[in-house]
């Protein structure tokens, strides 16, 4: 996998912020569907192969 290099980290605040928050504690996480449908994905693939 190839990664851009100028690519530039922005803060996280306000909503995004509380989100990740709460994920945090909980222990959880935070992802938006399209990053959900590709867990999912590679999660059914690994379950076929086992």
């Amino acid at each position: 996998m190839k990664f851009i290099t100028n690519t530039v980290s922005k803060p996280v605040a306000g909503k995004e912020a509380e989100k990740l928050t709460k994920a945090l504690k909980k222990g959880g996480h935070v992802a938006n569907s399209a990053a959900q449908q590709t867990i999912e994905r590679i999660a059914k693939r690994r379950a076929q192969q086992a």
